[in-house]
C-alpha cells in the first residue's frame, strides 16, 4: 500500500494543535504529522496594522503567499480552499498514513478533536 495524505481544518487553531499532538501520542511519526496555522496572536496582530497602513497589506500577503507554496510539504491536495481557513485563524493539519490503520486513527482522532472540513486520502505521489 502506498503513503496516503489528507488535510483536515480546524476553525480553532489550539484544537487543530491539539489533535496533531494526539496523532503523533497515537503512534503515528513526528515526520508524517504537520500542522499549518498562522504564528502569534498580539505582536502579529499589531504587525498587520503597521503593514496595512504603510503598504496597504501587501508585505503580509506576500509572507502568507509563500508560506502556503512552502508549507503544505507532499499534500497531493488542492490546498488553496484548505489556506482560508488557516488565514481566518484556524489550522491544517497534514496528516501522511503508511498503512490503512494509520488512516482509521487520523480519521478518529481528526473528527473527535472537532475537525469541521477535511478531504479523502489520496496516494501521495513518490519522488
Amino acid at each position: 500500500m502506498a503513503n496516503a495524505n489528507a488535510l483536515f481544518a480546524f476553525d480553532d487553531r489550539y484544537a487543530g494543535q491539539l489533535a496533531a499532538r494526539r496523532l503523533i501520542e497515537e503512534g503515528l511519526q513526528p515526520d508524517a504529522v504537520r500542522l499549518r496555522a498562522k504564528e502569534g496572536a498580539a505582536n502579529d496582530a499589531l504587525a498587520h496594522k503597521v503593514d496595512e497602513q504603510v503598504s496597504g497589506g501587501l508585505v503580509s500577503n506576500l509572507v502568507d503567499l509563500f508560506q502556503g507554496v512552502l508549507d503544505w510539504g507532499s499534500s497531493p491536495h488542492d490546498a488553496s480552499s484548505y489556506e482560508e481557513t488557516v488565514m481566518r485563524g484556524g489550522a491544517v493539519v497534514s496528516v501522511d498514513a503508511k498503512t490503512e490503520d494509520e488512516r482509521d486513527t487520523a480519521d478518529e482522532v481528526m473528527l473527535a478533536a472537532g475537525c469541521n472540513k477535511h478531504t479523502g486520502w489520496s496516494e501521495v505521489p513518490t519522488r
